[in-house]
């Protein structure tokens, strides 16, 4: 057997994840180390995928699938083992119109199956509207934002109403990180990995993953996603067969965005600093490149922020 170590796009200290060449073929193996050496976020992350797996709920997701679970296993030091099939992407990277387009289509399909009949599964995660609304770091993106004038600084004071929106829309079941390096296309299927963040969440919300954090991380161009984004929404709802309206989707999309106010802070605090601006998925772009398409995405949030608030004033 032959142990090939991948580079990982979400890659933190005491995950590894690695081919394994064996006489019937590759399979990945994703081993996240027990709660002694590997953060607690980590951890929680590795134990719900694990979970999701081994529960059966990823045998049925509509239109999208899971790679196949070949072995799952907790070992006795607390590590956590997924063997899973190895699928092949059949498409360019980073995501292009068309692909993005299906994908929505097929993220609708996905939240048509779960409608408000999401599993009553305690290991689900919960946490995602706090995960990017990031109330710690409020104090201190006022205070940059403010003194940058950015229009996005009414984003912080509206983030209870973001909220209470999201909360208020249709619920299904959410793979809460589709961007574009967990989807993959094969078969003529979409294909999802990395199912750590699995849970409940509003008809929309796996768009602004797909969308506005690819945009962000280069697994995506920010002018792509600014021109389709019409057209996605319409496919994800045609994906959900009409039991949604497209406002309640373009709702859910909008809110989700406006929940990552701090690109405007981080892409404020680059320009401000003159540091080099990059994209994590994209490191071959110029730094005047990724500049050009963050400011892009910014310009997304501030878009999905004036359909779901009003104008500034």
């Amino acid at each position: 057997m032959q142990r090939e170590p991948l580079d990982y796009d979400a890659f933190l200290a005491h995950r590894t994840v690695s081919r394994l060449r064996t006489e019937n073929g590759a399979v990945i193996e994703k081993v996240t180390a027990g709660r002694d050496l590997a953060s607690p976020y980590l951890s929680d992350n590795a134990e719900r995928e694990h979970a999701a797996y081994t529960s059966g709920l990823l045998a049925d997701l509509g239109p999208i699938r899971a790679p196949r679970l070949i072995e799952a296993r907790r070992d006795p030091d607390g590590s956590v083992t997924l063997l899973l099939e190895e699928v092949a992407h059949e498409g360019g990277r980073p995501l292009g119109a068309d692909a993005l387009v299906a994908a929505a289509h097929d993220l609708g399909g996905m939240a048509a199956r779960f409608l408000d009949d999401v599993p009553d599964l305690p290991w689900l995660f919960s946490g995602w509207i706090d995960r990017h609304s990031q109330p710690g770091a409020w104090a201190e993106g006022i205070e940059v934002l403010a003194r940058t004038g950015s229009p996005a600084l009414r984003l912080i004071g509206a983030q209870g109403d973001v909220r209470e929106i999201l909360e208020g829309l249709p619920i299904t079941l959410c793979h809460h990180d589709a961007v574009g390096a967990n989807v993959l296309r094969s078969a003529g299927r979409t294909v999802l990995i990395d199912w750590e963040s699995v849970g409940p969440g509003p008809v929309g919300a796996d768009l602004a993953s797909l969308l506005e954090a690819s945009a962000r991380r280069g697994d995506a161009s920010a002018h792509v996603v600014r021109r389709i984004l019409p057209d996605t929404v319409e496919a994800y709802a045609a994906g959900l067969g009409g039991r949604v309206s497209t406002l309640d989707v373009q709702t859910g999309l909008d809110a989700a965005i406006c929940l990552r106010w701090k690109l405007a802070r981080d892409v404020a605090v680059t320009v401000e600093t003159g540091e080099p601006a990059r994209r994590g998925s994209a490191p071959q772009e110029s730094p005047e490149t990724a500049l050009d398409e963050l400011r892009t995405a910014t310009v997304i949030l501030l878009e999905a922020a004036e359909r779901l608030l009003g104008p500034v004033r």
